[in-house]
C-alpha cells in the first residue's frame, strides 16, 4: 500500500497525452518512491497548473489535495495473497488440521 504524497507531469511519447507520475515518500534507501503513471484526466485535471513545469515533482498538497491511497498491481496481487493465505491457515487451524502456534489469533 502507497500514498501520493508527490506528482509530476509529463507528456507519453506514445500517445502524446497528459500524464501524472504518482510518488509516495521516498524509503529511507532509495531517493524516491514510483508508485504508477495515469492520465492526468484520472485526476479530473485536463491542463498542467499555472507556474508548473513538465517532469519536475510537486506536492499534492500544492494543488489543494490530500495524500491519497494508491497502489501497484503488484502490491495489490500480493495483499489479495496473504488475506487468502491467512484465511486457509485460520480455518486449517479451526479444523485441527495444524496447530495454532500463536500466530492466528483465538478463536
Amino acid at each position: 500500500m502507497a500514498y501520493v504524497h508527490e506528482i509530476k507531469f509529463f507528456i507519453c511519447s506514445q500517445t502524446g497525452r497528459l500524464k501524472v507520475a504518482l510518488y509516495d515518500n521516498p524509503p529511507l534507501f532509495s531517493n524516491e518512491f514510483w508508485i504508477k503513471n495515469i492520465d492526468a484526466s484520472e485526476l479530473s485535471l485536463t491542463c498542467i497548473p499555472n507556474g508548473w513545469k513538465l517532469e519536475q515533482k510537486y506536492k499534492v498538497e500544492s494543488l489543494g489535495i490530500r495524500p491519497f491511497h494508491a497502489s501497484k498491481p503488484e502490491f495489490d496481487f500480493i495483499d489479495r495473497y496473504a488475506e487468502v493465505a491467512f484465511q486457509v491457515a485460520k480455518q486449517a487451524a479451526m479444523q485441527g488440521i495444524i496447530a495454532n502456534t500463536g500466530l492466528l489469533p483465538p478463536f
